[in-house]
């Protein structure tokens, strides 16, 4: 019984919330708020694109970079694996 009496009062309460409104010129504010348009400067344009650009050229550069490395490192390991003595330079006039 108590508890219904609680819960009745919890409901009741509610019936005395007073609804606010707000002020007149507030709506129309955020309005012309939402309805400027914004513009971007072409300095800042330029300027990220010129970013992009050299980021994405420091990009390829190390790629090929290190596939470069790579196929020297593999034929460095061929022939040093091809050499029997480990001397690249043999004399022919002896």
């Amino acid at each position: 019984m108590e508890k219904e009496k609680w819960i009745n009062e919890i409901i009741d309460s509610t019936n005395h919330i007073v609804k606010v409104l707000p002020s007149d010129g507030l709506y129309a504010k955020i309005q012309t708020q939402m309805n400027v348009q914004k513009t971007i400067d072409i300095k800042w344009v330029w300027l990220v694109a010129a970013s992009i650009l050299i980021l994405a050229s420091i990009n390829i550069k190390v790629v090929l970079n290190e596939i470069q490395s790579v196929k020297e490192t593999e034929k460095t390991a061929l022939v040093a694996s091809l050499s029997d003595t480990n001397q690249f330079y043999k004399n022919y006039h002896e």
